[in-house]
């Protein structure tokens, strides 16, 4: 039998304050993993929207048969990629703010060597800063695109 004067109940409630302490420095170290994993997770699919959106424009571009309707083009295979049938003045306006980059990457790819590309990043690095301030999100999150689960029948 335990005497209450004993030093035992010291020694429980020493090694329960341990006990809690290394619980909660489990759940913070997981909520900053989450948080990171989360972080790394919005960084990696705004890189190939960036490279999916990117790629589209080039292809464009090069594809068109007039370097006159070159961009016109790249400005349509935005917006199809974007899921935008129909350009109401919303869409018009970032698709206007758009075309510095597009008019830069036919320039670019223009150039022997692709010497003037800088210039395409700089203004799409610029587009997508006026889209966050005007809006407050990324311009990568239109991307987005929701698929409902779709029941799995069994015949």
């Amino acid at each position: 039998m335990i005497d209450d004067d004993a030093p035992a109940p010291d020694l429980i409630a020493s090694f329960e304050r341990a006990a809690e302490a290394a619980r909660q420095a489990e759940q913070r170290y997981r909520t900053e993993a989450a948080q990171r994993i989360a972080a790394l997770a919005e960084e990696r699919s705004t890189a190939f929207r960036r490279l999916n959106l990117v790629r589209g424009a080039v292809r464009a571009i090069s594809d068109a048969e007039e370097p006159e309707t070159a961009v016109a083009r790249a400005r349509f295979v935005v917006a199809q990629s974007l899921g935008w049938d129909e350009i109401g003045p919303p869409q018009e306006r970032v698709l206007d703010r758009l075309l510095p980059f597009l008019e830069a990457l036919r320039s670019g790819l223009a150039d022997a060597g692709g010497q003037g590309l800088d210039a395409a990043e700089a203004a799409l690095r610029d587009f997508e800063a006026w889209y966050r301030a005007e809006t407050g999100s990324d311009f990568y999150a239109l991307f987005e695109r929701y698929m409902p689960e779709t029941p799995r029948v069994d015949f």
